[in-house]
């Protein structure tokens, strides 16, 4: 049984989107009858990835700025050349978002099942906070896509309550997690009682910042870098590691202490960073603008015990890294959380639906 997957971003690709895609048509095979082609727009020299640069453009991106907009395109004139004789389905990822209407009716008027990997909202992620036109435009255009899709998939069930809720679909759980592959021989823990955080920050955490300031505490932060300015930022105590890929990024986690997450106040977050933390068997610490223990990420947390949560208060960050300090972690069984066991779900779930 062999599918398609449509991925923008795709290893090399060192952004977060591209792990998911990468380690599903890497792995499929190993775990199942079911083989993956892919079509991307990143780079990328093996047999059986197609690569389609984004080449077109379109006036609509002054409206949202969605690459899958104008690389629908794209990908459309490199259909017109292409056999899909040899496939029976095809997965498209996101984001971008704005290719799966079109060509998820491009795919079914060929006779194939389509299933749309959203992993995070789109139409409404509480994150941007979008209104107006362009929410409507999101609104009206994600149930266009989902109209034609035979599953749609998400992250958790948070996430599908964002995703055209009214309408009724065949839809499936699939986690992320983290690259089994990919994580280091474990060594003696690290007492460098350093913080670590991977990703970008996508509001300011000054208060956490002003109280690692006052500590004298390192951050070692991998990733986008920060929008947002700080003193600490500038300091000796403040290390920034730049794009990491996930080999890169777990050895340097490896290295440090506790694991750093910040969170809003909205259900649906269960950052792919939490399981590499929980992969590498860390402390991990929880910085929300929220209330804490709320959500996906409280039932992520449930069962792994070296964590704090906290509000983005100075005493409380403070105390909570005390604490961590302080915790003498025992070796966990991760492998709940790890993508090998998310990639059975999803081969379960493409069975159900092709068989």
């Amino acid at each position: 049984m062999k599918g398609l997957l449509i991925a923008y971003s795709y290893s090399p690709n060192k952004t977060v989107g591209a792990l998911r895609p990468t380690y599903w048509a890497e792995e499929i095979a190993n775990h199942s009858s079911i083989s993956l082609d892919v079509i991307t727009a990143t780079p990328n020299d093996q047999p059986n990835v197609f690569v389609v640069p984004h080449k077109s453009t379109s006036s609509y991106n002054k409206i949202i700025k969605d690459e899958g907009i104008s690389w629908r395109l794209d990908v459309k004139q490199f259909l017109t050349n292409f056999s899909l004789t040899e496939y029976s389905f095809v997965i498209l990822t996101g984001g971008p978002f704005f290719h799966f209407y079109s060509l998820s009716k491009f795919f079914k008027k060929q006779g194939l099942k389509v299933i749309l990997d959203f992993r995070d909202p789109f139409s409404y992620n509480p994150r941007f906070n979008e209104k107006g036109l362009k929410k409507f435009i999101k609104k009206t255009y994600e149930k266009w896509a989902i109209s034609k899709a035979d599953l749609v998939v998400s992250v958790n069930q948070e996430c599908h309550q964002y995703i055209a809720p009214s309408i009724h679909c065949k839809r499936a759980i699939i986690p992320n997690g983290f690259d089994e592959r990919s994580l280091p021989k474990m060594t003696e823990m690290s007492k460098s009682n350093s913080l670590f955080y991977a990703g970008r920050l996508y509001w300011n955490p000054a208060t956490f910042f002003e109280t690692l300031s006052n500590n004298e505490w390192d951050l070692y932060h991998a990733g986008q870098s920060s929008d947002f300015d700080h003193p600490y930022i500038h300091s000796e105590h403040y290390h920034y590691l730049g794009m990491l890929n996930q080999k890169e990024m777990y050895k340097e986690l490896q290295k440090h202490d506790i694991g750093v997450v910040f969170t809003i106040n909205v259900p649906f977050e269960s950052t792919t960073k939490i399981y590499d933390y929980i992969g590498l068997n860390k402390k991990i610490l929880i910085v929300t603008q929220g209330k804490p223990g709320e959500g996906a990420l409280m039932r992520e947390m449930q069962n792994y015990p070296y964590y704090r949560w906290v509000e983005n208060k100075d005493t409380a960050i403070k105390t909570a890294i005390e604490e961590l300090n302080q915790l003498e972690v025992q070796p966990f069984d991760a492998s709940p959380y790890s993508r090998k066991h998310t990639l059975e779900l999803l081969i379960e779930e493409l069975k159900a639906i092709l068989n």
